[in-house]
């Protein structure tokens, strides 16, 4: 974990508060991540050696990873109890996920 460099002064740490979250640029959770807007408060990043278990990301300043996944492994940076309709989606597809 890596605490987040603030780039620009407008740029306010801790993260906090709505973001988009997009996909990566591999699937490794199988569908369970998906694009959209989750709750984010945060002062540190996980910045992966490779990103093939990068699920998801989002933008605060500057790229950040939102999700990380791997075989039956998943890790979100957003707050799904706090998403309201995009967290209540994915904990119910993790409560179908069979990966």
């Amino acid at each position: 974990m890596q605490l987040i460099e603030r780039t620009d002064p407008m740029i306010k740490i801790p993260h906090m508060g709505w973001n988009d979250v997009a996909l990566g640029l591999h699937d490794p959770a199988s569908g369970l991540i998906e694009a959209g807007e989750a709750y984010f408060l945060h002062s540190y990043h996980f910045a992966p050696d490779d990103g093939a278990n990068v699920a998801a990301m989002t933008d605060h300043g500057g790229g950040l990873v939102a999700a990380v996944a791997q075989d039956n492994v998943v890790g979100v940076q957003f707050h799904p109890e706090k998403s309201q309709g995009f967290g209540l989606a994915l904990l119910a597809r993790f409560l179908e996920w069979k990966p």
